[in-house]
């Protein structure tokens, strides 16, 4: 009969679960049972010192309080006052900068009255006043009158993708397609296109002389209202929207107008000028 074997010491628990499961299981229990029995051997150490402490901590956090309700009631009238100031002064610099821009507005209608009288005291001066109202027409200086064509386009009603949209690029070329039909003034949504306007896009919106338009765009063209629209559609430009109306969806339409009004371009920079040869001598 085979003798039993001898019974084997028990391993500690680091050995059998591992050291880092240990550590994590056992890191704390120790310090946690030290510092529960110094506060078991000396209850009346800690606990007069800790509740004293609280209290003091409370009453000066009590009058921190009360001192910065204090401040904040006294200095709010300041505040109010200070706001109020500025709104005012706002207000006076609004009605100043206003009643500039009356008096700049005066000024600048004299000057024209005062131009017109003194070139029509003279025939020379007729004939260059003459040549001043064409030379604005033009430029897009003045506003213009007369018959013409309107023509409204926008987006696909059911707009999905990007092209199904009117872009820049597009009323470029409805523009130019306009010019090239024999049109003698053209605006976009009341803004006059002269040669130094820029049609391009800015963020989400399209912009002419810098002002963002919205939908839909009004293009209004003076000219022959009977051989403008017959021009256009023969043009790239009419191929090139007749394309946008039937593959992409976008909507254009175009009317004859016996009377339209296209206004000033906004803030005409003079750069070059000359005598009239008649007076270089």
């Amino acid at each position: 009969m085979a003798e039993p074997e001898p019974s084997q010491p028990a391993l500690p628990p680091q050995a059998t679960m591992g050291l880092l499961d240990y550590l994590t299981a056992h890191s704390l229990d120790e310090d946690y049972a030290h510092v529960a029995e110094q506060r078991a051997s000396e209850p009346s150490a800690g606990g007069p010192r800790l509740r004293g402490a609280s209290v003091v901590a409370l009453a000066v956090f009590g009058l921190l309080a009360t001192t910065a309700g204090i401040q904040t009631a006294r200095t709010e009238p300041v505040r109010q006052s200070s706001r109020d100031a500025l709104v005012a002064n706002a207000q006076d610099q609004r009605e100043e900068m206003d009643e500039t821009r009356k008096e700049v507005l005066q000024l600048r209608r004299a000057v024209d009255r005062a131009q017109e009288a003194v070139l029509a005291a003279s025939e020379s001066g007729r004939i260059l006043q003459e040549q001043v109202d064409g030379l604005e027409l033009t430029t897009g200086a003045a506003p213009a009158t007369g018959p013409g064509v309107r023509v409204v386009v926008d987006d696909n009603a059911e707009a999905g993708t990007g092209r199904q949209v009117v872009l820049d690029k597009d009323l470029q070329i409805l523009v130019n397609g306009l010019w090239s039909a024999g049109a003698e003034a053209v605006s976009v949504n009341d803004q006059r296109v002269t040669s130094l306007t820029s049609i391009r896009t800015a963020g989400d919106a399209i912009t002419v002389n810098l002002r963002s338009l919205s939908r839909p765009y009004t293009v209004q063209a003076l000219g022959d209202p009977d051989q403008l629209p017959a021009r256009f559609v023969e043009s790239p430009a009419g191929s090139w929207w007749l394309n946008l109306k039937s593959v992409y969806g976008l909507q254009f339409t175009m009317t004859r107008e016996e009377s339209l009004t296209v206004p000033a371009a906004p803030a005409l920079t003079l750069r070059h000028a000359r005598r009239p040869d008649s007076e270089e001598r």
